[in-house]
């Protein structure tokens, strides 16, 4: 009997320093103890699919180290091995901030980093048995990370969103749609990491109360290949309350569709109430009378001014004021310009100053773009004629023999100029151009005024230059082709 007891110690102890299982190795290390009240005994998981053995009480609480390479989404679970013991486990970033918890188990998406699993009571105390399981992803996703998960009113917790799993082709541009309770929290401004790479185009809107939405684009070919954070912000807590806060995601891989992927989100809990705006006056204060029955106010004067009380004792007091200028204003004369404006170009063919006897001759072309294209010839700043291009960009333009400046434009893309020498009798042929999309202010110039209208504009039909893929809708596929030509300036040369 002596030695069967003897035995059954053998194995507790082994179950205590022992893990079980197999599976793929976390990088860990173990930090050095920090003395607490209630005692933490630090420890270590690192085997993917493992069971480990540990014990806590009221006294004593096990705080475990994860060492994460790279993205994953996990479940950490535990279950009582001997006692009465509920344990609550809770989720902690690098510096000990609490990330998620739930009681025996809970399911989060983080990115690579150092993290803990502290395991304490809920209620009661004893052995428990507990896994480290990686969710394994079926395909491209996006989650929603929050942390801490809760806080007090007046606090703030930190929003990431990040695309898991991205495939080899990676993806062009992404619109997110984030949503949470607006009359629990407030969003603030986005910070955009370098997952679509450097200088990435970014449109944002908030189309109603509760409701984020962040479009981003590669630009300059530039695209996301990598899994991994795209962006945060921060919520800041207004009352007391739960809120879910998920953002769904579609994607463009670039050929003008979008594909929705699968989403999970996490709930931000608010402790506490807000401060009352309302002040309370302290006893013994009194409010100052700014006058008394029976006194005369006195104004006071202000530089340049002279009060004159114009009311008698026992009148009420109503001061005039008469306003004396420092300087009398001096009158200047009018400018007259030394130049005459030089008037603007119209594009009415009869004002052409070129002879009607010259021999016409005819220019032709193409110039692709998602738009109606319009081709103008110039005899200087003077607009000669025009043309509307066919669907597919070409276009014929008769002419008076004569050299020309022309120029094509369509709404929402950069200009292209070139020069013209028209040959009476003849068809002069201009090199097939392809207009850059994105210059939605048509200043020539392709920059995030631009991507600020389609946010501002985003999911309606107006302004129609915005809608630079012609297809009825302002939306992340606008913004990806504006970001294929980001920084951009015309006109672009036409020869």
């Amino acid at each position: 009997m002596k030695l069967k007891r003897r035995f059954q110690v053998f194995v507790l102890i082994a179950l205590l320093f022992s893990t079980f299982g197999s599976g793929q190795v976390v990088s860990a290390s173990s930090p050095a103890a920090v003395p607490q009240d209630p005692i933490v005994i630090n420890r270590n998981l690192n085997i993917w699919d493992a069971t480990f053995i540990g014990y806590v009480s009221s006294v004593i609480h096990e705080k475990w180290r994860l060492e994460l390479t790279e993205a994953h989404t996990f479940e950490v679970k535990a279950n009582t091995a001997a006692g009465d013991l509920v344990p609550l486990l809770i989720l902690q970033d690098v510096n000990g901030v609490e990330i998620t918890r739930g009681v025996s188990s809970f399911i989060t998406a983080q990115s690579a980093g150092t993290f803990y699993v502290q395991v304490q009571p809920d209620s009661g105390a004893g052995f428990y048995f507990m896994t480290l399981r990686d969710v394994v992803s079926t395909g491209p996703s996006v989650s929603t990370v929050v942390t801490p998960t809760s806080v007090n009113v007046g606090e703030v917790a930190v929003v990431t969103v990040s695309l898991n799993n991205v495939p080899a082709e990676g993806y062009t541009s992404a619109e997110f749609t984030c949503n949470f309770d607006a009359s629990l929290v407030s969003v603030g401004m986005p910070v955009v990491t370098n997952l679509f790479g450097a200088d990435p185009v970014v449109a944002m809107n908030t189309p109603q109360p509760g409701a984020l939405i962040v479009a981003i684009a590669g630009s300059n070919g530039n695209k996301a290949v990598t899994s991994g954070a795209v962006f945060t912000f921060n919520v800041t807590a207004l009352q007391a309350g739960e809120t879910a806060i998920e953002c769904t995601v579609r994607v463009s891989q670039g050929n003008n569709t979008l594909t929705s992927l699968p989403s999970t989100g996490m709930n931000l809990t608010v402790n506490g109430s807000g401060p009352t705006a309302t002040s309370t006056p302290a006893p013994g204060d009194t409010p100052t009378a700014t006058s008394q029955p029976g006194e005369t106010a006195t104004p006071t004067s202000q530089p340049g001014e002279t009060a004159t009380p114009t009311s008698q004792p026992g009148e009420t007091a109503t001061p005039t004021f008469t306003s004396t200028p420092a300087e009398s204003a001096t009158p200047t004369a009018s400018s007259t310009p030394a130049e005459s404006p030089t008037p603007t170009a119209t594009f009415t063919p009869e004002s052409s100053p070129t002879p009607t006897t010259s021999p016409d001759g005819t220019l032709a072309g193409q110039v692709i773009a998602g738009k109606q294209v319009i081709v103008t010839l110039f005899s200087g700043n003077v607009a000669v004629t025009s043309v509307n291009a066919n669907p597919d960009g070409t276009f014929n333009l008769v002419a008076p023999a004569g050299n020309y400046t022309v120029i094509a434009t369509a709404s929402g893309f950069l200009s292209a100029q070139g020069s013209a020498n028209i040959l009476p009798g003849n068809t002069t042929t201009k090199p097939t151009i392809t207009l850059l999309a994105g210059d939605i202010d048509g200043n020539n110039v392709i920059d995030q005024f631009d991507a600020l209208t389609i946010g501002m504009s985003y999911n309606t039909a107006t302004p129609a230059a915005a809608d630079l893929n012609n297809d009825g809708v302002i939306n992340v596929l606008d913004l990806e082709l504006l970001a294929q030509n980001y920084r951009d300036t015309g006109p672009t040369t036409w020869e």
